[in-house]
């Protein structure tokens, strides 16, 4: 499926997850916007990185039902907020070893 002259659904994120707000706009009006998708793979990935907001995807790919949608379902953990594990048990057991 191309984009071009397509037409996006608007969707709104909050906490991960996703609702149509029933506004449908064409490509080429919000062409350039950090929130236009190109699948609900995009989308997941947009929502987790920008936050919550306003997100455009094709009509076609939004799901046919009202109810909300879970676009992500995992808090992500900053690799840098894990606490080290200690290395000196494994550096003492190979000097005892010798």
């Amino acid at each position: 499926m191309t984009l071009v002259n397509s037409l996006c659904a608007e969707i709104s994120i909050y906490q991960g997850v996703g609702e149509c707000t029933g506004v449908v706009v064409e490509r080429s009006a919000i062409r350039g916007k950090k929130g236009l998708c190109k699948s609900m793979r995009d989308l997941a990935i947009k929502s987790r990185v920008l936050g919550d907001g306003y997100y455009y995807i094709p009509v076609d790919l939004w799901p046919k039902g009202k109810e909300p949608v879970v676009v992500h379902k995992h808090d992500w953990t900053v690799i840098g907020s894990i606490p080290r594990t200690s290395r000196s048990t494994k550096k003492s057991a190979k000097a005892a070893a010798r």
